[in-house]
């Protein structure tokens, strides 16, 4: 008996590990869906189709702490869809530790390979090891 209500609780654990992902849409202050004219100092760097990839300043980019080498931001049909960031100066292990902190344990985790992936209703964020497995990449996707 014991084992069963065991069992009929591990659907509601997960649940409640999503709920922290599912008030979110973006990454610090980049809201899923604003057009490019709603952020500041970008800069074009791709554009193919109803897709265009820009760049921000890499100028000193830190975020709780975390140093960043670039953020880079997906617009799809002038509504921003990606946000893609890595990490420098061997920060990418605290940048992990906020993003369990900040979204639960990850949904699905690939040690040996030192990659994870957190997925909401609203968004996907996939978070990679470097090779020097000092710093990381860390993608923010909408759905």
């Amino acid at each position: 008996m014991k084992k069963i209500i065991l069992l009929l609780l591990f659907p509601f654990l997960g649940m409640t590990q999503n709920n922290s992902l599912e008030g979110k849409n973006g990454f610090s202050n980049y809201v899923f869906g604003v057009s490019p004219a709603e952020i500041k100092d970008l800069t074009l760097e791709i554009e193919e189709d109803n897709t265009k990839l820009y760049s921000l300043p890499e100028d000193n980019i830190k975020i709780k702490g975390v140093e960043f080498e670039y953020i880079r931001v997906t617009f799809f049909k002038n509504k921003l869809s990606t946000i893609s960031v890595q990490t420098k100066n061997q920060t990418g292990s605290n940048f992990l530790k906020i993003l369990k902190e900040s979204y639960g344990e990850p949904n699905r985790s690939n040690l040996a390979k030192k990659n994870y992936e957190w997925l909401g209703a609203k968004m996907q964020v996939i978070f990679e090891k470097n090779r020097s497995e000092k710093d990381a990449y860390i993608s923010f996707y909408s759905k």
